[in-house]
């Protein structure tokens, strides 16, 4: 059974590895059931995003979906995600993360991006993404990185957020 691990489980430090269709995720023989029980667990904890760092998993994929998000209002997995072009334009916006339970804090990120990933299937996609999307995109492309939202701002941005 899959689980989301809290800062600082060691997973969510490391930078992950590109996903290959000959890698296997460990107690799942069926890659779809995976996806299921992956996409179940993130819509359990309210989340729009959950990359597989913060469930142990030092791959390059992460579900994502929200019935607000234009690319993605149908749940799904993507595989071997990047960011190709983003705006100059930056917006600072309030974000949570699963793994820093009840911790909200603002981040700036850029407004617009471009990105790339593969579906289930292995066809590879291309999306220009915009608002919550796009933040939510490249808060869970962080993961990826071994990169939490506590990097992302200044020490005092994040003892205000901690003192709740």
């Amino acid at each position: 059974m899959i689980q989301v691990f809290q800062y600082p489980h060691e997973t969510l430090l490391q930078t992950s590895t590109p996903w290959t269709q000959d890698d296997s995720i460990a107690g799942y023989d069926d890659k779809e059931k995976f996806e299921t029980d992956m996409i179940k667990l993130m819509l359990e904890e309210r989340g729009m995003g959950l990359a597989a760092n913060q469930i142990g998993i030092t791959k390059r994929f992460f579900a994502i979906g929200h019935e607000t998000f234009d690319t993605f209002q149908k749940h799904a997995i993507i595989w071997n995600p990047q960011v190709i072009n983003f705006s100059e334009e930056k917006v600072i916006d309030v974000e949570g993360c699963l793994s820093f339970k009840d911790i909200f804090v603002k981040v700036e990120r850029p407004k617009k991006i471009e990105v790339q990933y593969e579906t289930t299937q292995g066809k590879t996609e291309f999306a220009k993404l915009n608002g919550m999307e796009s933040k939510c995109f490249q808060h869970e492309l962080d993961h990826l990185d071994g990169i939490t939202f506590n990097k992302r701002v200044s020490k005092l941005r994040w003892q205000m957020a901690n003192k709740g």
